[in-house]
């Protein structure tokens, strides 16, 4: 399968996440300081990231953005996945360059079957 970077500060939901898309097929990186995240992504050869909104230090949306400034990365498929809800942070996740945006909570076959859109759109 995949090659899936998951950053969330939050310890039980990115052990639910990593869980769920290991359990799926996928090889998984975790992180949990989205400060480190750009460096990891750029090291890694990643199909997809899947990042949370709110962490410390750096929001979702931020992140995001660095992950499209970074060279080999700008076509890296980017998963926004948050409890926020609002069309406000929609439109500025998708602003940042989200390739897509999915609300918590979800269920596991949404987010599998998610994932497995944006790691290979053809199937």
């Amino acid at each position: 399968m995949a090659k899936v970077l998951v950053v969330d500060d939050d310890h039980d939901m990115r052990d639910l996440i990593v869980f769920v898309l290991r359990r799926a097929g996928h090889d998984v990186v975790e992180v949990a300081d989205p400060l480190a995240a750009v460096d990891v992504a750029t090291d890694g050869d990643f199909a997809l990231a899947v990042l949370d909104w709110s962490m410390p230090k750096l929001d979702g949306g931020d992140l995001c953005a660095q992950l499209r400034a970074a060279p080999g990365l700008g076509e890296l498929p980017i998963l926004m996945l948050t409890a926020h809800a609002d069309a406000a942070t929609r439109d500025r996740a998708f602003e940042a360059g989200a390739t897509d945006y999915m609300s918590k909570p979800f269920t596991i076959k949404e987010l599998v079957g998610k994932v497995a859109t944006l790691v290979d759109p053809a199937a």
